[in-house]
């Protein structure tokens, strides 16, 4: 491409996050290699998500409407029908003022018009195919009264009066419920709402008779997951162990019968994550119904561990841990059709593959690895096509399919290309640096704005990862993409690094910020920052800190300890770890990585917050936080900014909530919260950093407003002057 045609390219814009568009579920129709996925993109007008299906056979092609949200795609395994969960009608409500529920939607592959398949009172959270593609296994939430309710044949024979009155009770039960909200159990809390009354129930229904079964009636346990055996006569599924406390990481593996009959297979330990409103231990069933693959919890090194692929037996309930000799973590795991190997990803040194091992060999092998971070894949029926989604570090969103046996990869569908075309990004450089105490390699990267000259002095934008197990890579999806890449249009030079307690780099580099989150952890990315100073084109006097959660924690613990940075900005972040153990519904965490909770380390666990060091902060600071956060709740938030104003009153310190939006903010809050958020982040760092481009954008403004007011004033004398001719 000539200087002269990429010169005419503009750089990223904060309204862009419109434009860009996320595949996901990749998917093939069994029997061929049509690959059947969805695409997401969020709506300015609606403020919310549209998402709707795909399908690659020759070209790629819309299949479904998207006019909501369609999602969770499963094909049935005679591949003839696709399956998938729909809102159809959201984010309003229907005709009757009911908000839509998630629905199962079957449609068949030839097209046409997408058929409700179910129509439970409180929506669909999971389900999967029979075997024989002949029945649908799927959970529905419901609390006593809603097991007690009539059945749907006795509903139809009731007179109105009687149906009116039914709902009136309902209604009015569910309002005593939660005005006043009462609360029995430690694990209330889910990662935006309350947890209610309600349990997760198996229901089966018959595709040709279109009659549903509901196979569970229980109150006492929840379940989030269940197959269908080969015969269709009992289901596989996972519940947390009974007579426990609300927290327990103990679970049972069951086998379900229709009449809902309960054995019990085995005892395991999971990451107990109900209470974060994540499924508890998600299994994938052999195709032979031998086995079950689980990802466990490592029963010794728990959340300061990766997981544990673990196999199980049906019949006898005895356990095998696969490839432990990969220190990394293994995630999405999936049979061949031929029960010969069990398929999973692989996260290490800031990409993300997928690999396989050979059950009978216990050899492991990486099937597809390369420079890119793929999270999502499936296996065809036949075992030799792979198709996934990857992130690359100038695409946030390719699909691909790969033939196993020549080890050949095509590139099925690069939604933004065309848009991505048009933008001049920022080129992103791979560093390697000395940790504190020269221990431990770093892993890093900087982001340089379009059109970067050496000879130029530039910003410095940190930014630091949450977790605080998580890996930051260059191949980024769009949130990270585009706030990174937003950054750099910005004219900041963007930095980022896997500090030690990263992911990604073996056990020994993750476990070693065991009760001591901050110090060490610290040291490594501040080495990053000298590091890359060092290279002479950073102005020291203008650089500016962020991160959120476990990045927002180490915000606001650097701004504590040093003193270097122009700006602030703190993000969802947790700062009392003492405070934070009393509210969190990540509990089990801070228990794991120091040993315990206020009662028994209180001393460690301030120590280790950076609330105790707050009185020292001197750097402008802004918080982020959403009210809805259940994870890093808003008290923490509270705390540091009521801490910092009293103890430095008149320090440049802003606090900003978000209503309705929980942890999740930056990568799936409302659109418009999202766009806010990245305004607020760029227009406080602007503010110390790049104070002439503030006020350039301020005399700007004050021109159209002046241009506007004469404009207005000009239009008022011609009306005035067309009225006295009159």
């Amino acid at each position: 491409m000539s200087e002269q045609k990429r010169n005419k390219k503009r750089v990223l814009a904060v309204e862009d996050l419109f434009k860009l568009k996320q595949i996901g579920e990749p998917t093939f129709r069994p029997g061929t290699t049509e690959v059947y996925y969805t695409i997401a993109q969020a709506n300015e007008k609606e403020n919310s998500y549209r998402r709707a299906i795909w399908r690659f056979k020759e070209h790629s092609q819309q299949f479904t409407q998207g006019l909501t949200s369609d999602f969770s795609i499963k094909c049935s395994p005679n591949g003839e029908t696709l399956a998938f969960v729909s809102i159809r009608g959201a984010p309003g409500q229907d005709d009757k003022g009911v908000k839509p529920t998630p629905q199962i939607y079957v449609m068949p592959f030839t097209g046409g018009e997408a058929v409700q398949l179910t129509s439970v009172e409180n929506g669909v959270t999971d389900f999967n195919w029979s075997k024989d593609s002949k029945k649908i296994v799927f959970i529905s939430r419901l609390n006593k009264e809603e097991l007690e309710k009539p059945s749907p044949d006795k509903l139809r024979k009731m007179d109105s009066d009687d149906l009116a009155l039914l709902e009136m009770k309902k209604k009015q039960n569910e309002k005593v419920k939660v005005d006043p909200r009462v609360i029995r159990r430690a694990d209330y809390l889910l990662d935006t709402t309350f947890r209610d009354d309600r349990n997760g129930q198996i229901f089966v229904i018959d595709l040709k008779s279109k009659k549903t079964k509901r196979w569970t009636n229980n109150t006492d346990f929840d379940i989030q997951q269940a197959f269908l055996a080969l015969d269709n006569s009992y289901v596989f599924s996972v519940r947390q162990k009974a007579e426990e406390d609300d927290e327990t990481r103990n679970y049972e593996l069951l086998k379900i019968t229709e009449e809902g009959k309960i054995s019990i297979i085995t005892e395991i330990q999971s990451w107990g994550l109900t209470s974060w409103g994540w499924t508890s231990a998600p299994l994938d069933l052999s195709p032979d119904d031998k086995y079950i693959a689980m990802n466990l919890l490592d029963k010794e090194k728990k959340a300061l561990g990766f997981t544990q692929v673990v196999l199980i037996n049906v019949e006898d309930g005895s356990q095998k841990i696969l490839a432990e000799e990969v220190d990394a973590e293994k995630f999405l795991l999936k049979w061949s059709q031929d029960n010969k190997y069990l398929y999973f990803q692989v996260e290490e040194k800031s990409v993300c593959g997928i690999w396989r091992i050979n059950i009978d060999e216990n050899k492991t092998e990486q099937i597809v690895g390369g420079i890119k971070y793929i999270l999502g894949y499936d296996l065809s029926k036949d075992g030799e096509w792979l198709t996934y989604q990857a992130y690359q570090v100038t695409d946030p969103s390719m699909l691909y399919r790969y033939h196993i046996p020549s080890k050949t990869e095509e590139l099925l569908h690069a939604p933004n290309e065309e848009f991505l075309n048009k933008i001049q990004l920022g080129k992103t450089e791979e560093i390697w640096f000395n940790g504190y105490e020269d221990d431990y390699k770093i892993n890093g990267w900087i982001l340089r704005p379009p059109g970067f000259s050496s000879e130029k002095e530039y910003p410095l934008a940190l930014n630091i990862h949450g977790g605080p197990h998580v890996m930051w890579t260059p191949h980024q999806s769009i949130p990270l993409f585009h706030e990174f890449q937003l950054l750099a249009a910005e004219g900041y030079v963007v930095i980022y690094c896997n500090p030690r307690g990263s992911g990604g780099y073996g056990s020994e580099f993750r476990i070693a910020i065991e009760k001591e989150w901050g110090e060490k952890a610290s040291k490594d990315i501040l080495l990053g920052v000298e590091h890359v100073v060092e290279k002479g084109f950073i102005d020291k006097k203008r650089m500016g800190i962020t991160g959120g959660s476990y990045g927002g924690y180490m915000t606001s613990w650097v701004i504590g300890h040093d003193d270097r940075f122009a700006v602030a900005v703190a993000q969802r972040g947790v700062y009392s770890l003492p405070q934070l153990w009393r509210t969190t519904i990540a509990r089990k965490l801070l228990d794991d990585e120091f040993g315990g909770g206020p009662l028994e380390e209180r001393d460690l666990l301030w120590k280790n917050s950076p609330l105790a060091y707050a009185k020292n902060v001197k750097t402008p600071l802004l918080i982020i936080h959403a009210e809805k956060d259940f994870r890093a709740p808003m008290a923490d938030a509270e705390a540091l900014f009521t801490t910092i104003r009293i103890a430095n009153p008149n320090l440049d310190l802003e606090f900003v909530r978000y209503p309705r939006e929980g942890h999740e903010l930056s990568r799936s809050g409302e659109p418009l919260h999202r766009i806010d958020r990245l305004k607020r982040i760029v227009g406080w760092f602007d503010k110390y950093c790049q104070p002439k481009k503030v006020k350039d954008i301020e005399k700007q403004e004050l021109a159209r407003s002046k241009a506007k007011e004469s404009m207005r004033k000009l239009q008022g004398k011609m009306f005035e002057s067309k009225k006295k001719k009159q």
